[in-house]
């Protein structure tokens, strides 16, 4: 048997290694890389041809009524209509350009060459300058419609149910703030349900019937109201609305991701309200149920540090009348839409129960104060 010295395999090693370092010593020294930069801007990444709709900001009116389609060939569609009796809706079509950016278009002069910022769903009037509004700038954003909306602004009933009515602003037709409508925490709120409208915030109630007459104006049947005596803004509130609602008023839909409700009086007064969608949209038909409020609030069974309210379920029979015994006072960690405790006062309430999916706690929204009582202390 032949015999290898064990000398050989350490020279070998050492010849590689000496080639390696030759090799490498003869290449070229590669470039360091950088990563490639993000190409993805808004118009090769977004979906952004189709209609945006929105109030936009108007110099001598509380705001413009607005449409902008976007086509993929490069062409618009603008309308818009100021919030004030007798304006008309104006149009015009032309073509708008990408900026290098890419994120942002700029319409030609038939559109004042006005400049957008393209985003998700939404579109953002620059300034003059080019900059971005504050962000809290909501007359200058306009939403991308949902697939499938009606592009008609055709007020149904269908769509008016399935929002809750938040009153955001109010003017007069000198462009003022009406500071009446608008008392501490109670914001005025509208709901409607077939032919009948009700009204909650301020200090009372308000519910009556209303339609939509020929010329398109909203009109308001006789609306009743609950009888509590409040501070004196919550009542100068109250007045101030149904003052306006007595009035026939021009009605105006704007429709999109964020719709909003537009009432115009004779004198150009101008109710703005925003939408959102109920719990019966969400989630369908409700449980309906009555629970006892107790005067005082105690502290939380998950937060101790918070208070909640005490609440215990109660049965009337088909008569309106209390059967069975109360079930247990219990800590009541949520929230019911729609209603405003006041300590000391006990109430009995029915509200309508809805049941999310996927186990999510179950969310309580305010039908009907049924009766209110001040308990003594």
């Amino acid at each position: 048997m032949k015999l290898t010295p064990l000398w050989m395999p350490i020279s070998l090693c050492l010849v590689l290694a000496a080639c390696s370092a030759e090799n490498s010593a003869d290449s070229p020294a590669q470039p360091a890389t950088s990563p490639a930069p993000d190409m993805h801007t808004s118009q090769n990444a977004l979906d952004w041809a189709g209609d945006y709709h929105g109030i936009l900001a108007c110099t001598d009116c509380p705001g413009s009524k607005t449409r902008l389609t976007l086509a993929k060939d490069g062409t618009y569609t603008l309308e818009s209509q100021a919030l004030k009796q007798g304006a008309q809706a104006q149009s015009v079509s032309g073509s708008f350009t990408w900026q290098p950016d890419g994120n942002t278009i700029v319409l030609d002069a038939g559109g004042g060459g006005q400049r957008f910022s393209v985003g998700e769903g939404r579109l953002i009037l620059l300034n003059a300058d080019g900059s971005r509004p504050a962000p809290d700038a909501t007359d200058r954003v306009l939403q991308k419609a949902q697939a499938g909306q009606a592009e008609s602004d055709a007020l149904t009933a269908a769509f008016l149910q399935d929002h809750l009515w938040r009153l955001q602003s109010a003017s007069t037709g000198a462009n003022q703030r009406i500071e009446a409508l608008f008392p501490k925490d109670r914001p005025f709120e509208f709901r409607f349900t077939g032919t009948n409208l009700a009204v909650s915030g301020g200090c009372n109630g308000l519910r009556g019937s209303y339609q939509i007459n020929a010329e398109g104006q909203f009109v308001a049947g006789r609306m009743a109201s609950t009888m509590m005596a409040c501070e004196p803004s919550l009542m100068a509130a109250d007045k101030t609305l149904s003052d306006l609602l007595a009035k026939p008023l021009q009605i105006m839909l704007v429709q999109g991701a964020q719709p909003s409700l537009i009432l115009l009086a004779a004198d150009n007064t101008v109710l703005m309200l925003a939408g959102q969608k109920t719990p019966e949209a969400l989630y369908g038909p409700a449980t309906r149920v009555f629970l006892e409020v107790a005067a005082q609030t105690a502290p939380c069974q998950r937060d101790a540090g918070a208070q909640c309210l005490q609440v215990r379920e109660i049965t009337f029979d088909e008569q309106g009348l209390k059967v069975g015994s109360p079930g247990e006072w219990t800590s009541f960690d949520g929230s019911i839409e729609g209603y405003q405790h006041t300590p000391g006062v006990r109430n009995v309430l029915r509200v309508n129960r809805f049941q999310p999916p996927a186990g999510a706690p179950a969310v309580y929204v305010l039908d009907l104060v049924v009766e209110s009582e001040t308990v003594q202390q």
